[in-house]
């Protein structure tokens, strides 16, 4: 069923739990992760990234997210993650999206806030809820697209979001969720991470009731999740991890079978464990709360 963003981050907040935001590039991740989300009862954004727009075109990816989001026993938002563009974002309006990133962090911060309260004001009172980003999100991604370039990761401390803007950003635009760097990164992480908890209750503390939100937990030990979690992050992004994990087991089946091998025989495969390592994430975004 859908449920609104905004619905899902207050009881979150209530119970001190995570939403998980997962991309759903492809039917086999789509039906696994929301199979997990209805097996492990938590709510759960379903992304389509403006990134992605090579892989599947906007226009295919909501529909068919948003008729099995709507039969799904599971509360669901639709989500664009990372629209970078305002004409991007309409588009996603238009085709009926229930929670829209639209992600600034590029623009000096008082173009961001400029844009991303335009943006507010015209879909807020259509119900739709909207995150923002603040603070440099390093990458560790082998692409030239905009948000996935490789990052230097040799200091995350200079990504840090600066509680001070934190404040006056969440306090001048009213968006559902702000997004904040503390140490996490883009990809899979370079070395070992260590997320900076008490910046995200420092900043926490003065978003307004504003919900924060976290990208790059691919790779973040479960128990630093759960610390985030209970510091204030009401969001976090979760992908990388999820997509790849097929890929040896698939590897494997390939090498040694003697025969050509169907796809659909992968695609169940594929479907299998993005299901189970959806599931184990899922458990850890509940950090506790009797779901």
């Amino acid at each position: 069923m859908l449920v609104s963003l905004q619905e899902m981050l207050a009881d979150a907040r209530k119970h001190n739990y995570c939403i998980a935001s997962i991309n759903t590039p492809n039917q086999i991740s789509l039906r696994a992760i929301l199979a997990a989300a209805e097996k492990t009862n938590m709510p759960i954004t379903i992304n389509h990234a403006q990134t992605e727009e090579n892989v599947v075109p906007i226009e295919i990816a909501v529909p068919l997210m948003l008729e099995y989001g709507k039969a799904s026993k599971a509360a669901v938002s639709v989500h664009v993650d990372h629209g970078f563009e305002f004409n991007h974002c309409m588009k996603a309006v238009r085709l009926g999206c229930t929670s829209i990133m639209y992600d600034c962090s590029r623009f000096p911060m008082e173009k961001n806030i400029e844009e991303v309260k335009r943006f507010i004001d015209i879909v807020h009172p259509l119900g739709i809820g909207v995150e923002a980003e603040l603070g440099d999100m390093p990458n560790n991604m082998p692409s030239e697209i905009h948000g996935q370039e490789t990052s230097d990761l040799s200091d995350l401390s200079v990504y840090f979001t600066k509680p001070d803007e934190a404040e006056e950003f969440c306090e001048r635009t009213g968006v559902d969720v702000l997004t904040i760097s503390f140490g996490s990164v883009h990809g899979m992480y370079k070395d070992e991470p260590n997320l900076n908890v008490d910046l995200v209750k420092e900043i926490d503390g003065r978003a307004h009731g504003v919900a924060l939100g976290m990208h790059g937990g691919s790779g973040t030990p479960f128990g630093q999740v759960r610390k985030a979690i209970t510091a204030g992050i009401r969001k976090i992004n979760y992908f990388t991890a999820i997509d790849t994990a097929p890929t040896p087991a698939l590897a494997k089946t390939i090498m040694e079978s003697k025969n050509p091998v169907n796809f659909s025989i992968l695609a169940n495969q594929a479907m299998e464990i993005i299901y189970e390592k959806t599931v184990e994430v899922l458990n850890v975004f509940k950090n506790g709360a009797n779901r």
